[in-house]
């Protein structure tokens, strides 16, 4: 699962049908995860950005079967 929204395409074909559906990750926000409380509890430090001088962070997912 990826970061913030997919970028794939200049607009989404979201109605229609994904165009990329084999190269898209939906964000982990998309699939009802809470990513701060999930990230916090794996030790990491996350907080919401507040300011443009604030450094974003980005997590992403990897799930295995």
């Amino acid at each position: 699962m990826g970061a913030g929204p997919c970028d794939l395409c200049d607009e989404c074909a979201f109605d229609e049908g994904c165009r990329y559906p084999e190269k898209s990750r939906p964000a982990m926000e998309a699939c009802g995860i809470d990513v701060y409380a999930t990230v916090n509890r794996q030790g990491f430090d996350l907080e919401v950005v507040k300011t443009h001088r604030d450094k974003p962070r980005f997590f992403g997912l990897v799930l295995v079967e």
